[in-house]
C-alpha cells in the first residue's frame, strides 16, 4: 500500500528532524535508512504542508545545486500543558520543540462546578495561547488531574480536592471547549514522565515517583513507559494501613495528614514543617514518621523492585539526603533490594513538563506520526528545561510548590 509507505516514511523523516534540528536531506537519509529520493518526496510534501521550513545553505557543498537545510516549523501549532490543582493552576504553553512560549499561574477557583471549571480552565489556555501565539494556532492540550484516572483516561474515579471532576463530565466539557486534541492523566503519572523526559529518571530503569504533598500518590514507569491501573488506584500506598495500630501510611507521610495526626497527639501545629524545625519538642511523632517512611519504602521495593525510588513534593524536603541514604541501606537490607533513594531533580516543575511533554506527543499523532518514531525522538533536554526555566516568576513559584 504506497500511501501506508508514505505514511511511515513521513514520519521518520519528522521524528529525525524533530531530533536533530536543521539538517540536509542527505544526513535525513542517513539517519532514517530511506533513499534519498525518498526523502526528497518526503521533504517536498512537508513543505507544501508547511510542517518545516527551507533555507539554503551557506557554504556549498560540492558540485550541483546547492545544498539546502530544513527544519521543522516550530509555530506549526503550539501546545498546552496544565497541572491543575485544587489550590492552584499552573499553565505553559510551548511550540512543537517544546520551548516554552508563556506561562501562567491562577488560583483554582474550587466552588465551580464540573462545566463551569471546565470553561473556566479552556478560557485560561486560550488566553496565554493568544498572547503566546505569534500567528500559530492551538494543536493540542494535555492536563494532570489532582485525582485517580481510570486506565482508559476518559473518567475520573475520585479526587479529594477537586470533587467535582469526578466522573466525565470535566473530561467531556473541557475538550469540547477547546476544540483541539485533549487527554488528561493523573498529575502524579505526568510529574514521574516529567522525570523520564526531561529530568533524572533513565527510562531504561524501573522507576518509583513518591509525592509527598498535602496527599500522597505515587507512579510507576517501567522501560520508559508511566503503568495506569484500569482504575486508577495503582501506586495508592497511602491507604495501606500502618503495622500495629490504625493509623494509615498517609496518615504520617503527608502535609495535611501528619498536620491532623499530631493535633490528635496533642502535638497542634500549623503545618508539617513546623514539626521537622523543632524535632526536641515532637520527637516521638518524627520517630513514627521515620519509621512510616521506611515501611512505604519497603512496600514499594517488593512491589517493583525498582532502580530509583524519587522523592518530591513539600513534604518530601523534610528528608535530608543523608536520611534517605540510610533508608535505602536499611531496605536492602532488610528485604534484599538495592534502589537509589533520591529527591527528584526537577522538584515542583515536573508535573507541568510531564504535562507539556504528552501534549507533544498529542500533536505529534495528530501530524500522522508513529508511536515508535514519536518514541525515538532525542528530546533536547538542556534546551527545553532551559526555556522553561527563562520564565522565572513561574519558576520561583514552583520552587516552593506542594
Amino acid at each position: 500500500m504506497p500511501s501506508l509507505a508514505r505514511g511511515f516514511n513521513r514520519s521518520a523523516v519528522l521524528s529525525a528532524l524533530i531530533s536533530h534540528g536543521e539538517t540536509d536531506r542527505a544526513t535525513l537519509a542517513s539517519v532514517t535508512g530511506l533513499s534519498q529520493a525518498t526523502v526528497s518526496r518526503v521533504v517536498d510534501d512537508l513543505l507544501q504542508e508547511t510542517l518545516i521550513s527551507e533555507r539554503a545553505a551557506a557554504v556549498r557543498q560540492g558540485p550541483g545545486r546547492s545544498a539546502s537545510l530544513v527544519r521543522l516549523n516550530e509555530r506549526i501549532a503550539l501546545t498546552a500543558g496544565v497541572d491543575l490543582g485544587g489550590t492552584n493552576c499552573r499553565i505553559l504553553v510551548s511550540d512543537a520543540a517544546g520551548r516554552t512560549l508563556g506561562t501562567r499561574y491562577d488560583t483554582t477557583p474550587s466552588d465551580l462546578s464540573a462545566s463551569e471549571l471546565a470553561d473556566w480552565l479552556a478560557g485560561n489556555i486560550y488566553d496565554l495561547a493568544v498572547r503566546s501565539a505569534d500567528g500559530a494556532e492551538l494543536g493540542a492540550v494535555a492536563i494532570g488531574l489532582p485525582g485517580a484516572v481510570a486506565g482508559d483516561k476518559e473518567r475520573v474515579v475520585g479526587s479529594h480536592n477537586l470533587p467535582q471532576i469526578r466522573g466525565t463530565e470535566f473530561i467531556d466539557s473541557v475538550s469540547e471547549a477547546m476544540g483541539v486534541p485533549t487527554v488528561i492523566d493523573n498529575d502524579s503519572n505526568l510529574a514521574l514522565l516529567g522525570e523520564l523526559q526531561y529530568g533524572s529518571a533513565s527510562p531504561a530503569d524501573t522507576t518509583v515517583l513518591l509525592v509527598l504533598g498535602t496527599g500522597l500518590s505515587a507512579a510507576v514507569s517501567l522501560d520508559g513507559r508511566v503503568l495506569s491501573g484500569r482504575e486508577g488506584l495503582l501506586g495508592e500506598f497511602g491507604r495501606l494501613p500502618l503495622p500495629g495500630g490504625a493509623l494509615r501510611v498517609r496518615d504520617l507521610l503527608s502535609g495535611a495528614g501528619l498536620v491532623s495526626h499530631a493535633a490528635a497527639a496533642g502535638h497542634p501545629v500549623a503545618s508539617s514543617r513546623e514539626l521537622f524545625a523543632t524535632p526536641d519538642a515532637h520527637g516521638p511523632i518524627l520517630e513514627s514518621v521515620n519509621d512510616a517512611l521506611q515501611f512505604l519504602i519497603e512496600l514499594v521495593a517488593l512491589a517493583y523492585e525498582p532502580q530509583s525510588i524519587l522523592l518530591t513534593g513539600g513534604f518530601a524536603d523534610s528528608f535530608d539526603d543523608g536520611m534517605l541514604m540510610r533508608v535505602a541501606a536499611r531496605v536492602e537490607s532488610t528485604v534484599g533490594v538495592a534502589t537509589r533513594l533520591a529527591h527528584s531533580s526537577l522538584g515542583g516543575s515536573a508535573g507541568l513538563l510531564g504535562a507539556m511533554s504528552l501534549a507533544l506527543t498529542t500533536l505529534y499523532l495528530s501530524l500522522g506520526m508513529t508511536g515508535e518514531d514519536i518514541a525515538a525522538i532525542v528530546t533536547d533536554r538542556d534546551g527545553v528545561v532551559s526555556a522553561f526555566e527563562s520564565t522565572a516568576p513561574l519558576r520561583d513559584r514552583l520552587a516552593s510548590w506542594e
